[in-house]
């Protein structure tokens, strides 16, 4: 009987000894219960974040379609010459982040001189349910009023605007309308291109 006793308390004190190092089962479901080894310090940090500036217009001719005579490039590329029947149904989408908020602006050239005999105009168009610039008229309304007559040199067409986005694709964006006035039929030179950048 003693031995019987014996070999039960050995076992009582292995179990226990066993339980001793055995690793503690956390509840994932409870962080407080965590257990955290070692010092807990804080420590602060900072992020900088680079600036962005994304624009191209849509919609993509190269995307398929009947083919119009323009060809858009992605963002930051231009719209190249040639003519075509949707000129009044392109759009200008960008994505700006700028350092410290500061505004920036869009220019609108051309990257040779137009030919004589030929005007180029473009204009941006309210096309908010409101009257207002954007899908739901929540741009400000910075862009410049009016027609704008574009060549070589860079002229602002929309003015001082904060970091955002448009939105993508058509119906996003500022609305362009463009007005060829060419009465003599003047071709558009090779590489002919209408570029717009975000300052």
């Amino acid at each position: 009987m003693k031995n019987t006793y014996k070999n039960m308390i050995l076992i009582v004190l292995l179990f226990n000894t066993y339980l001793g190092f055995t690793q503690e089962t956390l509840d994932a479901n409870n962080p407080s219960t965590f257990v955290l080894g070692g010092g807990q310090q804080s420590q602060s940090a900072s992020i900088n974040l680079l600036p962005i500036a994304i624009i191209d217009v849509e919609p993509d001719p190269f995307g398929g379609g009947s083919g119009t005579g323009v060809v858009i490039g992605e963002a930051g590329l231009p719209v190249t010459g040639g003519t075509a029947a949707d000129l009044d149904n392109l759009w200008i989408n960008f994505s700006h982040r700028q350092e410290n908020s500061t505004p920036a602006r869009i220019f609108v050239s051309t990257n040779q001189p137009v030919p004589a005999g030929m005007t180029i105009k473009v204009e941006i168009q309210a096309t908010g349910p409101g009257g207002g610039y954007g899908p739901t008229d929540t741009f400000p309304p910075n862009p410049r009023s009016g027609q704008v007559t574009i060549g070589m040199t860079e002229q602002i067409i929309v003015y001082d605007f904060g970091n955002g986005y448009t939105g993508d694709g058509v119906s996003n964006g500022y609305h362009i309308v463009y007005t060829i006035d060419n009465p003599g039929s003047v071709s558009l030179p090779a590489g002919f291109e209408v570029q717009y950048e975000i300052k």
